[in-house]
């Protein structure tokens, strides 16, 4: 087995179990807690916290430390972290305040893991084979957020939701056994200069900020991923309320998400070689905003076809423009500050989710749920602007 394949084996353990994760807490706080809804939005605010207090900082910690160890840090930690919930419970212990801080270990532990794995990439691949990488990445994500909920739900329902989180801790061990087996540490290259830990810091967001492509990619990324939350606070119920669907339809619908992530992962080294780098990450977002109008196109009547081809559209989309705009950003950014370029981006992309998700509620509260999914659809097709209008387009293949 090569050092990329642990590499990758590490990453989709992880995400398989922060993906059973993500059904497994909420359903232990709604079916052994007994919480309400106030509660549960704490539970997702301990959740995604540390994505938006870590993501930068660590980046600084990433290009200091060997990126190995720091996967294997961020695995153990997600481990101890969720293992402690069926010992708990167990023991009658288990409480809301013991949840939400192992949500927000969890969350710590993902954001070291996730930012050091794909910063340790291009010194376990050749730079021409950044693209198939990514994509092979992608589709390891994809599997996980495929099977990884459902998983979650049968096992909770057989065991119950607080054992069930056994297999999250499981999964995790798993990750931290195959990144401890990867030979070559990936450890970055020491700039010539050591700087404070504020100044180390500033340099990575510098960097993203002052290249010019990355700086499109940052602005396409953030306006996104905003959108892409202010939708997703809305989706069910507009799919429930408005189109008239059942849950078992709702989760067809979402799990053809999966699908078309797999096939966009697959996909994306053909069409970069084909149209060229730069056109194949304005492509991505494009086709997605397609997705979402042929959502917005659907009626009680045509609601499952449209639907499906809507999410399908939304899944393959944008896994092309993540596989071609990772390997771009891998590509410019020295060896030395890429863990703090990716922590930057990462930061905007997930630090601001939270910021999405309380526009949408707002606009669908005061307007209706489809002008809110609709309005989310033209900021989706915004992301497009910064890209066009950036040396994105004139890029034909991965700079050497």
């Amino acid at each position: 087995m090569t050092d990329f394949t642990k590499l990758l084996a590490a990453f989709t353990g992880t995400h398989f179990g922060d993906q059973l994760a993500l059904l497994a807490l909420p359903l232990i706080a709604a079916l052994v807690l007994g919480v309400g809804p106030v509660e549960m939005g704490w539970l997702t605010v301990a959740a995604t916290t540390p994505f938006f207090l870590f993501g930068l900082p660590a980046g600084v910690w990433i290009d200091r430390l060997p990126r190995r160890s720091v996967m294997l840090a961020g695995s153990l930690l997600r481990a101890s972290a969720l293992l402690a919930l069926p010992a708990a419970a167990l023991l009658d212990v288990l409480s809301l305040p013991l949840l939400m801080a192992s949500a927000a270990l969890a969350g710590i532990g993902m954001v070291f893991f996730d930012v050091a794995s794909q910063s340790a990439i291009p010194a376990l691949v050749e730079r021409d084979r950044l693209i198939q990488a990514n994509s092979r990445f992608e589709i390891g994500r994809a599997a996980a957020t495929t099977g990884g909920p459902g998983f979650a739900g049968v096992l909770a329902g057989a065991i119950g939701p607080a054992l069930a989180v056994l297999a999250c801790g499981l999964a995790d061990l798993a990750a931290a056994a195959f990144a401890w087996r990867i030979s070559k540490p990936a450890t970055p290259l020491t700039p010539p200069v050591r700087r404070s830990f504020a100044g180390d810091l500033s340099e990575g967001v510098r960097f993203l900020l002052g290249e010019p492509s990355l700086r499109a990619l940052a602005l396409c990324s953030l306006t996104w991923n905003i959108a892409l939350f202010a939708m997703s606070a809305l989706l069910v119920l507009y799919l429930a309320r408005n189109l008239g669907l059942s849950a078992a339809e709702i989760g067809l619908v979402f799990a053809v998400d999966g699908v078309g992530m797999v096939l966009g992962a697959l996909a994306s080294g053909p069409i970069a070689r084909r149209i060229g780098i730069g056109w194949s990450i304005i492509l991505g977002p494009a086709i997605g905003v397609v997705g979402i109008v042929l959502i917005l196109a659907a009626t009680p009547a045509t609601a499952m076809p449209l639907l499906i081809a809507g999410r399908f559209l939304f899944g393959f989309g944008p896994i092309v423009f993540s596989v071609t705009q990772t390997s771009l950003r891998q590509s410019v950014t020295p060896a030395h500050l890429l863990g703090r370029v990716n922590a930057s981006l990462r930061w905007l992309t997930w630090g601001f989710r939270p910021v999405g998700a309380l526009l949408g509620g707002l606009v669908g509260e005061v307007w209706g749920l489809y002008a809110g999914v609709a309005l989310s659809a033209v900021g989706l097709a915004l992301c497009l602007v910064p890209l066009v209008i950036s040396p994105v387009p004139r890029l034909e293949r991965l700079q050497a």
